[in-house]
């Protein structure tokens, strides 16, 4: 952010605003854009005060100045950053700037579902004493219309923020021509995404440092029923009887080894029950595992923010590397030497891999080669519409498209020409792969972060997911169709989110949406807040990584 830049406009606009709480509070109350109802990335038009989308996102606010060239400032509802049109950058107000800065200062105050929801009690106000109705004409009230120059889409609230109390007009009553007017139809309200107050009956993790990225991944993990249940039959059991029994030290695997932790969080996050005199500020905390993590891999130590996608793989592979070993020496002692560690199964392996069948095929001589490669997710590309043109309209992108352009076939260029071992030499050729087994729990990365020039950019071009039933069938080979055609193997559904809010991979925050199929109830974990979300809202999140699971294993465990 560019903290001197010299704005005029935003210095016109200060003198313009005049600030009344009770009427911004109720105007923020509406946290979802205008036109269409989008829940984040919310600025606000300093100008007419019109609740819009980011230039990030959708884009109204781009739109809305493209209309009304002299509405070019708008604060951030969440953040309070203001953000200039005509400078086309962030400004910030100057210190004269009195009310802009009060304004700033009342949303940073006032920010987030909990202020709406506080628990603090607040003085009721005095009735006031209502005055004796006289008989007399009614006043009519004033229709306010906008002006062509400046002509806006308002509510009421919006209304009386931007312009003063219309004043009462009189009819004439010696006039009898006067046609009474007819009584406008109320318009249907606008539905809304509904994000309840916090709840009791999940328990949040504390965040003891921009962890925001660890504490998001354990919360989707810990909804994940096989997975748990797997976990909860894990114990090092034969440890800690051994060393009982030999009086010795700890056994140093225990001290470097997350999954026992990993275990205890888990079990902990799914037995918790509200003790007697909870708090909402008590949340669980991860101490113990976090230390283990970042002994075992020294950059995750101190406040930096991480990609959640890269921690998750760390954690299943160490996991994975843990329960491998652990496997390996119980062999040994019962006699058994020849068993191949990459042919262990754990319940990393069970529940989170998948195969690959990739063909690359010679255009050449006209020979395919065919690999089997075992996966634990699939990164899939989201297009960017940074540079395209806002007022062309594009349908949605849908998750089912990403999914397309990872299987179809890529013809692959000069960089990466194939080396046919029948023609012996780097030969034209393509490439495509199939899936030839699904994975029980099936783990989708959406690819938001890309290097541009020296910094790590993110796309946020909003993807459609389905809830329920995402069809894999396309994606599978000639075997696997003929094998598994009309069977709930193929049916995923829905049941965890990660998103990331924020522009850089290395800033932002992250929070996760799960669901409990017992209650039917879609929960936000943000750090040490939980709320109960309706699935609605669940569906219009900028995802980052969505967790599906196989419905036949719905059945099973959940």
């Amino acid at each position: 952010m560019d903290e001197d830049t010299d704005c005029p406009h935003i210095s016109e606009a200060a003198e313009n605003l005049k600030l009344d709480v009770e009427q911004i509070r109720a105007t923020l109350n509406n946290r979802s854009c205008n036109v269409c109802l989008r829940i984040d990335q919310l600025w606000m038009c300093m100008e007419c005060r019109q609740i819009l989308c980011g230039h990030n996102a959708v884009g109204h606010s781009t739109a809305h100045y493209e209309f009304h060239k002299t509405h070019c400032i708008f604060i951030n509802i969440e953040s309070a950053a203001i953000f200039c049109f005509k400078c086309n950058s962030d400004v910030e107000p100057k210190n004269h700037d009195d009310e802009l800065n009060r304004l700033r200062q009342f949303i940073l105050y006032n920010r987030g579902p909990s202020a709406n929801n506080s628990n603090k009690k607040r003085r009721r106000k005095p009735k006031a004493v209502k005055a004796k109705k006289t008989r007399g004409p009614r006043a009519i009230k004033k229709v306010c219309k906008p002006n062509n120059e400046n002509e806006c889409l308002m509510n009421p609230v919006t209304q009386a923020l931007c312009e003063q109390e219309p004043q009462a007009v009189v009819p004439n009553i010696a006039s009898k021509d006067v046609v009474p007017k007819k009584p406008l139809k109320a318009k249907p309200k606008k539905p809304f995404y509904k994000r309840g107050p916090r709840t009791t009956k999940k328990v949040g993790i504390s965040n003891s440092g921009n962890n925001c990225f660890m504490i998001a991944v354990w919360q989707s993990l810990r909804h994940l029923k096989p997975f748990i249940y797997c976990m909860k039959l894990f114990k090092l059991v034969e440890i800690e009887i051994s060393n009982k029994k030999n009086n010795t030290n700890p056994d140093p695997r225990l001290q470097d080894c997350i999954a026992q932790e990993m275990w205890k969080l888990m079990v902990t996050l799914v037995d918790w029950q509200k003790p007697p005199g909870y708090k909402f500020r008590e949340a669980i905390s991860p101490t113990a595992l976090q230390q283990i993590v970042c002994k075992i891999k020294p950059r995750y130590k101190g406040y930096h923010q991480h990609d959640a996608h890269e921690f998750l793989m760390f954690t299943l592979d160490t996991l994975h590397s843990e329960l491998t070993d652990e496997k390996s020496k119980l062999l040994l002692e019962e006699g058994i030497t020849n068993q191949n560690p990459s042919k262990i199964d754990t319940l990393v392996s069970l529940m989170f891999r998948g195969f690959l069948l990739s063909e690359v095929y010679c255009l050449k001589c006209n020979t395919p080669s065919r690999k089997r490669d075992p996966i634990t997710d699939i990164s899939l590309d989201v297009p960017d519409y940074k540079n395209a043109d806002p007022s062309v309209s594009r349908p949605v992108d849908l998750l089912t498209d990403c999914l397309e352009r990872y299987f179809e076939i890529e013809e692959l260029n000069e960089r990466n020409f194939y080396f046919c071992d029948k023609c012996q030499l780097q030969q034209k050729s393509t490439k495509r792969f199939w899936m030839n087994a699904v994975p029980n729990i099936l783990c989708l990365h959406l690819k938001r972060f890309r290097w541009d020039k020296t910094c790590r950019t993110k796309v946020h071009t909003y993807i459609k997911f389905p809830m329920q039933s995402l069809d894999m069938s396309p994606y599978f080979d000639d075997e696997m169709k003929t094998q598994f055609v009309g069977k709930d193997t193929n049916m995923f559904d829905l049941i965890a989110v990660v998103v990331h809010d924020g522009e850089g991979g290395g800033s932002g925050h992250y929070t996760s949406y799960a669901v409990d199929f017992k209650e039917d109830q879609w929960y936000e974990y943000n750090d040490e807040k939980v709320h109960e979300v309706d699935a609605s809202l669940v569906e219009n999140v900028q995802a980052y990584m969505l967790f599906y699971i196989k419905r036949d294993m719905i059945y099973n465990f959940c």
